[in-house]
């Protein structure tokens, strides 16, 4: 059966979308693959040998070894976010008369395969030639190659289970993510020093080479927990008695808006529902906590077109997540939203009041970074002032020109359906006219009357809402037929 699985992913590899490109295009992915692998290996030998002078102070094996679990941790969630998770695979298989066993071992064994296990490989390689065969004997050497070795293959099958389990038991990966934040937090301030733990671990596996059957133990446990969430899980309508009984649930509040309340209701049942759409909300984390990257150094809070970069990054997740394919969300069934809807002031109204109460509540979130300095909060409601009466008009009024269909059942990694010029259009006023706005009053030395003006113009944005959504609705009257026609292509 083995030889059948590999010959028939062979197969499946060759009549890939990736092999029916042109020569033209393989050629140019592949030079630019060489290149980030070339620079890639010869900045890991520099390092490895220089690392004794990098840091004079610290011996180079010990310094090494600190930066080991920050590294998995940077590959963790590159892979969270960008792995395919290999179950669809089996599939085909399951009407055969084959062992569940069987097969959910293949497609753990397949994800072995994947393109970060090996990147690894590119940096200790060096470090182990220049660092460690001059003073270590081949067992402790040997030692130290399994303990990586065995760490790299449980950071593989542990994103593959929280990454499953995502999609089932959310709020697993949920909690997870949020203790990696916390722990993150608290090696920032020092509390506690994941370094020195990472250090610890690494450096006695060559000083007590059976401390390789820490990571061992780490990795049975992650394949085994994969193992026993596939087999269960194995088959379709397994997933679907579990599913049983999970609903998205009417948000009552909703209902005395009207028919606007209802188009809002739909709206978040389409993110709640699909997988490209709940895949970005992963990401509005990461935009709340970006404070947390700037406000501790000094150097930034004397930097307010900085600050204003950031407060408006912070405050405006959801708008700048929903809002990059606001349209496209809708693109498989847009005909019917065009026969149906006959009221599209409404319907703009519905997006837009998604976008300003969702900002509304990230600003509420972002109020404790005040205590990094009362100036924050204020370029902060400066910023969400400008997310709820401007920026929102720029999202609605720019998505007629997106005319791309998009696939609500894929992932968003390394898919680039939906994407067009007008994503990266989109991104330039969004930034940059707060920052216009604030640099004549900075450059007369007032920056505080800069902020002030910010918050105005928001202000002013919200005071003239009809006559800016009336803007928002005659451009997509104008092109509603040209985005219908964009929608309905496939390819």
């Amino acid at each position: 059966m083995l030889k059948w699985f590999i010959r028939n992913e062979w197969r499946e590899m060759k009549r890939s979308s990736m092999w029916n490109q042109s020569v033209a295009i393989k050629m140019m992915v592949g030079f630019l693959f060489f290149i980030l692998f070339f620079e890639f290996l010869v900045g890991s030998i520099y390092f490895s040998d220089k690392l004794g002078e990098i840091f004079p102070d610290d011996d180079p094996v010990e310094k090494f070894n600190s930066f080991v679990l920050y590294g998995f941790a940077m590959g963790f969630l590159m892979r969270f976010f960008m792995q395919k998770v290999p179950v669809l695979t089996i599939q085909p298989y399951l009407h055969l008369p084959l062992r569940k066993s069987l097969l959910v071992n293949f497609v753990l064994g397949k994800s072995l395969l994947s393109f970060f296990n090996f990147i690894p490989i590119i940096l200790f390689v060096p470090f182990i030639i220049f660092q460690l065969a001059p003073w270590f004997t081949g067992l402790q050497i040997t030692a130290y190659v399994f303990s990586i070795l065995f760490t790299v293959l449980s950071v593989n099958f542990l994103s593959i289970y929280f990454k499953r389990g995502l999609s089932t038991n959310s709020w697993i990966a949920g909690v997870f993510g949020l203790l990696i934040i916390l722990l993150g937090l608290l090696d920032f301030y020092k509390i506690v020093s994941v370094g020195k733990f990472s250090t610890l671990i690494f450096t006695s596996v060559l000083t007590q080479p059976l401390m390789i059957l820490l990571p061992l133990l780490v990795l049975m446990a992650a394949y085994f927990a994969n193992y026993r969430t596939l087999v269960s899980g194995l088959y379709p309508e397994e997933n679907r008695k579990a599913k049983k009984g999970v609903a998205v649930h009417e948000i009552k509040y909703l209902k005395q808006f009207g028919a606007i309340g209802q188009l809002m209701q739909l709206e978040i049942k389409l993110f709640l529902r699909n997988k490209r759409p709940k895949s970005t909300l992963i990401f509005i984390p990461i935009f709340l906590l970006y404070g947390f990257f700037f406000y501790p150094q000094k150097i930034y809070l004397e930097m307010t077109g900085m600050l204003i970069f950031v407060g408006l990054f912070m405050t405006g997740p959801i708008l700048m997540m929903y809002g990059q394919y606001i349209l496209s969300w809708e693109s498989s069934y847009f005909d019917g939203i065009l026969t149906n809807i006959g009221d599209f002031n409404r319907y703009f109204r519905a997006k837009y009041y998604l976008m300003a109460g969702t900002t509304f509540v990230a600003f509420l979130v972002t109020m404790p970074y005040a205590l990094y300095g009362t100036h924050i909060l204020m370029i902060n409601l400066a910023c969400a002032l400008f997310n709820i009466g401007i920026n929102p008009y720029i999202v609605l009024f720019l998505s007629s020109n997106n005319k791309k269909r998009l696939d609500l059942s894929q992932g968003s990694a390394f898919n680039y359906q939906g994407v067009s010029g007008t994503q990266f259009i989109l991104s330039i006023p969004i930034f940059l006219v707060p920052l216009l706005i604030y640099l004549p009053f900075w450059a007369f030395g007032n920056a505080n009357a800069g902020i002030a003006a910010i918050g105005i113009t928001g202000l002013a944005g919200i005071g003239f809402n009809k006559v800016l959504m009336n803007f928002v609705v005659q451009r997509f009257e104008r092109r509603k037929y040209i985005i219908a026609d964009g929608f309905r292509n496939k390819n």
